[in-house]
């Protein structure tokens, strides 16, 4: 239906039991005020317009706009009234109903003119100012304007644009990988622009792929809980086990939470050592889970304490060619670690950064190629006790513990121990990481 005086309207009706037709009303209309007939026999071609339009999916939400017929309809209707203070603006819509398409005419002031005026205003403000103007965009929102025009997009790729973005939205990421840290690729003197970096490394966007390829994701879990896997042997260890943080073993084994089902119990092999639980998560995937701890719950609890001095898992070796005294694992240790499939590394990231760095020592010794191979991932679990504690980037654990330097695949993942927010993503990628290698 077609109401001049009112939004306009053609509708596009299909039935099993109807051929397609367009049905256009004039009742409403004056006879000085009927489109003419080019207009009119535009508007009668549209059926075979809808008729491309409906290979697009039902399940997506986005709209399909008609720009060229927009803006042919846009100069002729104006052609037509141009002693009209209302200018007519054509906006087509694809309602992806399986039975009715339809176009709407709405009626708008001059708003083709204040667009084209009010982007010829911003063209010619000096490049420094657009480019200030832009580094408030976010990057999903630069991706977005980059398809307004040729000049903007030249704009939005601009390197020393990204690299301020990329210097802002580092601190925030709430994880990073191996193949994820930006300053790796500027060490190795990439070729990549520092979009591409962003793109590659940025968490959010890992994110969003995921979620946009979720029915992909699961498929491809199913298709790998019934492949035979090993089930990944992983031990747990690091100072967050002795902190404010040290309920998240607690949380794994003992309590009953959504996330971790408990199967059964396996003794240690060395010494006593190594001795778990077996858990599994939703998703399908399970693991052998053994809890490393430096001391005893009653040492553990002492005010003070000096964990290198007093760690069981570490024995102190005196080097009169080094100023400091380096340490190595104790033999029940080495042998377990022959075992491990996967490591996971808690440190508390509400403590300052010179505590973390106090951690460094205990993690190159405990995951020294001498004893597992490269190829075995560690997850570095960064906790803090609740949503209320301020935490350290992770960016920063990544550079306080030099991960960088690591010859083996590694994560920093945020986690927050009351609810396990983060945990689980962590604990899902060493299990693909450790079966995968």
């Amino acid at each position: 239906m077609i109401d001049v005086n009112n939004p306009l309207k053609v509708e596009y009706s299909h039935s099993p039991s109807s051929q397609n037709h367009i049905r256009l009303d004039h009742s409403s209309c004056n006879n000085e005020n009927v489109l003419d007939d080019e207009i009119v026999n535009v508007l009668n071609s549209v059926t075979e317009l809808m008729k491309r339009y409906r290979m697009y999916s039902k399940a997506s939400e986005s709209k399909v706009c008609s720009g060229g017929l927009q803006q042919y309809l846009i100069r002729k209707l104006k052609k037509r009234d141009s002693d009209d203070i209302d200018r007519s603006k054509l906006q087509a819509l694809y309602t992806k109903d399986s039975c009715t398409v339809s176009v709407n005419l709405s009626q708008s002031s001059d708003s083709t003119e204040t667009f084209n005026e009010s982007k010829l205003e911003f063209s010619r403000l000096p490049i420094d100012v657009r480019l200030y103007i832009f580094s408030y965009l976010s990057a999903k929102d630069l991706c977005r304007v980059s398809s307004v025009s040729r000049d903007w997009s030249q704009l939005a790729v601009d390197d020393l644009l990204w690299q301020e973005k990329l210097q802002y939205d580092l601190p925030k990421w709430h994880s990073i990988s191996h193949t994820g840290y930006p300053r790796l690729y500027k060490d190795v003197q990439s070729e990549w622009s520092s979009k591409e970096i962003y793109m590659k490394c940025s968490s959010e966007v890992h994110e969003s792929h995921k979620q946009e390829n979720t029915a992909f994701h699961q498929v491809s879990q199913v298709l790998r809980y019934l492949l035979p896997k090993k089930v990944p042997k992983v031990a747990i260890f690091g100072p967050g086990l002795e902190s404010s943080t040290s309920a998240i073993v607690r949380k794994m084994l003992y309590e009953e939470n959504p996330d971790f089902t408990r199967l059964a119990m396996f003794p240690g092999q060395f010494d006593g050592v190594g001795s778990g639980m077996t858990l599994k998560l939703q998703s399908g995937v399970s693991f052998h889970l053994s809890v490393l701890y430096t001391a005893s719950k009653e040492e553990r609890g002492a005010e003070n304490r000096n964990r290198l001095a007093t760690n069981r898992m570490l024995n102190r070796q005196k080097n009169s060619d080094l100023e400091t005294d380096t340490y190595e694992l104790h033999s029940s240790i080495k042998h377990l670690c022959h075992t491990l499939d996967a490591f996971i590394f808690v440190v508390d990231a509400s403590q300052s950064k010179k505590e973390v760095k106090g951690a460094h020592t205990e993690l190159f010794a405990m995951i020294s190629e001498r004893w597992s191979s490269p190829q075995v991932p560690l997850l570095v679990l960064s906790c803090i006790k609740d949503g209320d504690c301020s935490r350290t980037p992770a960016i920063d654990i990544v550079e306080t513990l030099q991960l960088s330097t690591f010859n083996r695949p590694w994560l920093v993942q945020d986690a927050t121990v009351d609810s396990l927010e983060g945990v689980v993503d962590g604990i899902q990628w060493l299990v693909e990481q450790s079966q995968h290698r």
